[in-house]
């Protein structure tokens, strides 16, 4: 029992200095708005057994965009594809076409280590779907547990254009489009950053070894 207690502690403090802090961090008025609404909010976090300071060299990849679709393209994809390549679209911008051919575009509005012990990346997200126009706050936190690894944290704070979505019976299938998608993408998520961190980790090795 005392080493399960040991093990939830960093946990539960760590969620605790995640509440309220995505709007604190960033200053694009629009997005701020957006954040002050009573938008869908859902989150999910995990343990990952990652070293920190890993963790903040992948995230600090200048090309990390890149990166993450090369490893898609490797360890997630059936056919070493990227289905909806994101592509770039001016400083800090992006977009990417699905299936259905409707057009996401993504602003990152933070990316950096906030703290010692924390590292913060905010995209804001906007599109259309079959509910309508929407926009959406996503806010990806990793926190340093030591020994133990870090803390993934996602973040989603949604907001349906339509008044109507917002505030009929179709919010149930709104929020659940938004639940699906979140933990969906958290799992891919999840095997892009494992083994992006390990790779960082074998060029660290592969580094240290030629000095």
């Amino acid at each position: 029992m005392k080493h399960l207690a040991l093990f939830w502690i960093p946990l539960l403090l760590a969620l605790s200095s995640f509440a309220g802090s995505t709007a604190d961090l960033i200053t694009n008025p629009q997005a701020r708005e957006i954040l002050s609404r009573n938008c869908i909010r859902l989150g999910t976090s995990e343990i990952l057994p990652v070293k920190f300071q890993t963790a903040v060299a992948v995230l600090n990849n200048p090309e990390l965009v890149t990166a993450v679709q090369e490893e898609f393209a490797r360890s997630i994809s059936s056919n070493g594809t990227v289905d909806f390549p994101i592509i770039g679209n001016g400083e800090h911008r992006y977009y990417y076409i699905n299936e259905y051919d409707q057009r996401t575009d993504l602003t990152e509005l933070y990316k950096k280590q906030t703290d010692r012990t924390s590292y913060d990346y905010i995209v804001w997200a906007g599109g259309k779907r079959r509910f309508g126009y929407y926009d959406v706050i996503i806010h990806l936190q990793v926190t340093d547990l030591g020994d133990l690894g870090i803390l993934y944290s996602v973040h989603v704070h949604a907001w349906p254009h339509s008044w109507f979505t917002r505030t009929s019976h179709r919010l149930g299938f709104t929020r659940s489009y938004f639940r699906d998608n979140m933990k969906f993408i958290s799992r891919i998520a999840r095997e892009i950053a494992l083994g992006l961190c390990e790779q960082e980790e074998i060029n660290a090795q592969l580094e240290h070894v030629t000095k």
